[in-house]
């Protein structure tokens, strides 16, 4: 569906509450309104929704920037860049609630409720027990001016209600087209808190509205909160944005998206191995389907074919499989230097010995893997036999040739070691030389190169064997191959 409010410049905006780390509903969210944007040349605004103060911290604000950092996204407008329509927090924005909240008093379309919180509890089980709607009975909406200074001058605490009009509410969705609510089933709405700090449905109308938000493209969670963002807008005499929301997350078996089934923090794809690129190709596709069958996109590429028309309705299944194909897509599609700086810091932090290795070994190690990875994470056990001198304990009947006993493969395995120190150091002299060897003992050549292999591996699968003896090095692949004899006389010896 179309907006025809074009007349308005556009602007959009994400406004993430950082009560925890950049979560992947919120990087797809913002991810759909920077592609609209960029696409239509407009203004994207980060605005941080700090109206729960108890649950609201500046490490959960920096996470969130992080996480939409790393992905290549980027605002005009933000708490972190500044802007004409700032502050960009809503812990700084207090005095304008209550001004327009003190407006809506004065042109009575809100009251002050003193109802308790237990009073709150007791209508609602008493509600729920009739089965009737949860709803505000309103006990406090006709108090006399008396009543409320009675209640103030004991000390009784208020919050500011906004009073709903009753009947239908409508508003035309850009992605799930014409919603129509009837607004008596949710009763008056409360605005503000006895604090002095807003509740979320006026917040994000008083700002949208002072930031001159034209579109506001969101999450599925916040359908139920527009009409009464609607009522707000209507009461208050400004024009709504035009609102949109994107498709439900869901995991494979098709519940909802949750901490409890896995990493739904953008953060945690990226300590995984997941690159940016690979993350923001496939976010996009979580509810939104190209005009063609491509499927690997680049963040232009998706600016440019990107369209609401395009955007489901359903909800999109977040399918780590096809997330993980994606990315070993990218990882090959990056040049060999860029891996390697990619890779480095994961390197480094499984222990591995990135500062001593010599350089082209570290980059022909993670050349030989890039084909067969498909996260920077699994490069650490992927290259660890290639840059750390001594290998891993490994179990020494990977050495046992098939079919053949530990003499017979102590035997071949030093007949190779004979042949390959005499041969000249480069890949097809050594693959002849070894497939030579295989032939002087009646061998297949397949099971002479499972065990030398193993003996310089400690691995059943690796590379192509000649390639990988060339990255090792020769003084080391020798080395492996006198320790794996040891470990096959032991084998023989025993019973």
């Amino acid at each position: 569906m179309s907006d025809n409010r074009s007349i308005r410049p556009l602007r959009t905006r994400i406004a993430p509450s950082p009560t925890g780390n950049c979560h992947v509903g919120t990087a797809r969210s913002a991810l759909f309104n920077v592609l609209y944007t960029r696409q239509q040349e407009g203004t994207f605004v980060l605005r941080i929704e700090d109206t729960d103060a108890q649950r609201s911290t500046a490490e959960s604000e920096r996470g969130v920037l992080e996480g939409l950092h790393w992905l290549g996204l980027t605002w005009d407008e933000g708490p972190d860049c500044g802007g004409p329509y700032g502050p960009y927090r809503s812990s700084e924005r207090l005095s304008l609630y209550q001004e327009v909240a003190d407006g809506l008093l004065a042109q009575d379309r809100a009251y002050h409720c003193y109802c308790t919180p237990e009073e709150l509890k007791a209508e609602q089980r008493a509600a729920q027990k009739a089965r009737r709607p949860p709803k505000y009975s309103g006990r406090c909406r006709n108090l006399t001016v008396a009543e409320r200074r009675a209640r103030e001058a004991a000390g009784q605490a208020a919050r500011i209600m906004f009073k709903v009009r009753g009947g239908p509410v409508a508003y035309d969705d850009l992605v799930l087209g014409h919603i129509e609510e009837n607004s008596d089933l949710y009763g008056d709405i409360p605005i503000m808190r006895s604090t002095g700090w807003p509740l979320f449905n006026f917040a994000v109308v008083v700002d949208d509205h002072h930031m001159a938000i034209s579109h506001v493209l969101r999450g599925p969670e916040h359908v139920p909160n527009t009409p009464k963002q609607t009522l707000l807008y209507e009461a208050l005499g400004w024009e709504p944005p035009a609102f949109g929301h994107v498709p439900l997350l869901l995991n494979p078996d098709r519940s909802k998206i949750s901490k409890r089934k896995g990493a739904v923090y953008i953060g945690e794809f990226r300590d995984q191995g997941y690159l940016p690129e690979a993350m923001v190709n496939f976010l996009a596709l979580l509810g939104w389907h190209p005009a063609n069958d491509k499927e690997v996109f680049t963040l232009a590429e998706l600016q440019e074919s990107f369209s609401l028309d395009r955007v489901s309705k359903s909800p999109a299944v977040f399918d780590e499989t096809k997330l993980e194909w994606l990315n070993g897509v990218w990882m090959r599609s990056l040049t060999l230097d860029d891996l390697v700086q990619r890779a480095t810091p994961f390197l480094r932090n499984a222990g591995l010995p990135v500062a001593s290795a010599p350089a082209e070994r570290l980059k022909a190690a993670v050349g030989l893997e890039q084909e067969r990875v498909r996260r920077l994470s699994e490069l650490p056990d992927a290259t660890s036999f290639f840059l750390c001198d001594e290998l891993e304990d490994y179990d020494s009947k990977i050495l046992l040739a098939r079919r053949r006993t530990a003499a017979e493969s102590r035997d071949a395995l030093a007949s190779a070691r004979a042949a390959t120190a005499a041969a000249e150091w480069e890949e097809a002299a050594l693959e002849e030389t070894v497939r030579a060897a295989a032939d002087d003992l009646g061998w297949r050549h397949g099971h002479l190169f499972m065990i030398i292999r193993g003996a310089i591996t400690g691995r059943t699968r690796t590379p192509p064997l000649f390639d990988t003896m060339l990255v090792i090095g020769r003084d080391r692949v020798l080395s492996r191959l006198d320790d794996a004899l040891g470990r096959l006389d032991q084998l023989v010896a025993e019973p």
